[in-house]
Parts: C-alpha cells; structure tokens; sequence
C-alpha cells in the first residue's frame, strides 16, 4: 500500500487536504463541495453553469418549431387522407384496409419525427418529443377529416389497429428527435 499525501487544500475549505480537481475549471476541491456530473467531479460554479445551447431551444426557436410543426402536420394529414381515400377505391376487404391505414400512420412517424428534428435546428430539447408526438396525433386528426370528407367510411380509423398504428408512429417520431 502507498502513503497517500496530500500536499493541497481545497479553495473553499482551506482547512481540508485534497489533491481532487474540478474536472472543467481545475480548481482544487474537496469530497464536501463536489458535485458529482455526468462528465466527472466539478465545483459548485461549474456544476451550476446549465446545459449546453444544443440541448435548449430559446422561446422564439421553440415557437417557430411548433409552427413549422403544425404545418407540416397539416401536409401530412392531407396526403395521409388522401392515401387512404385511394386505398378506399381499391378493392380490398374491410380489415386489410384497417391495417394499410395504420401501417401508413405508423410509417408515417419516421419522417415527421424527422421534419420536427430539423425544423428545431436539430436541438435536443426534450420538448420536441412531445411536439412529434403531438404533431403525429394532428396528422392523424388531418387524414380523418380530409378522408371523411372524401366519402371514406371513418370507422377505418377507429379500430384497434387503427389506435395501434397511431401509437406506433407517435413512437417512431418520438424516436426521431431523442435528446
């Protein structure tokens, strides 16, 4: 075993040897001011700095997200109806076009978590996971509507499967924009 010897002293308990070291700034501190962050050991200053701009998105980013967001969804939902209105025209039976129409809203998740990803300027808020989510549920809204008014039989939305692929694809665009 080694003779550990401490030579410093802690800046803000002077009465305290320490050899330990904030791990951004440098500074010498002591197991009792230590704040343990996910990087390593840092003092009390450095500790309560925040977060890094990539993972917070400013009120005016983060409204222009939700607006972009709702138009895009908006577009989406239209082009979800009219799939289905056209799928609807199909001869297909009743329980394959359940499951066309909630393999298009599942689908459908991927490239709208992704619209939301880069209209937040590929920031990793964790907000944006809600407006996926709920920008997924509006596409969803959307088609129903556009579809109905198309003369599709609504009931092809809301069925199990239906409520299966809805939840899928909220999933996906959560996916998309991970913090």
């Amino acid at each position: 075993m080694t003779n550990d010897t401490f030579d410093s002293t802690c800046l803000r308990h002077p009465n305290t040897l320490s050899n330990l070291r904030c791990g951004r700034c440098d500074d010498l501190i002591c197991p009792e001011c230590m704040v343990q962050s996910p990087v390593g050991a840092r003092c009390p200053d450095c500790a309560t700095i925040g977060r890094a701009p990539i993972f917070r998105a400013t009120r005016a980013e983060f409204t222009i997200t939700i607006g972009l967001a709702i138009a895009g969804s908006v577009i989406f939902g239209i082009i979800y109806g009219l799939i289905v209105w056209v799928l609807w025209q199909l001869p297909l039976t009743l329980q394959i076009g359940f499951v066309a129409a909630a393999m298009i809203i599942a689908l459908s998740g991927a490239p709208l978590g992704e619209f939301v990803r880069r209209a937040g300027r590929y920031k990793l808020d964790s907000r944006y996971r809600i407006i996926a989510a709920a920008m997924m549920f509006l596409v969803w809204v959307v088609g129903i509507i556009v579809s109905s008014q198309l003369g599709v039989w609504s009931g092809i939305f809301y069925n199990i499967v239906g409520y299966i692929g809805l939840g899928v694809g909220m999933y996906v665009a959560m996916g998309r924009v991970k913090p």
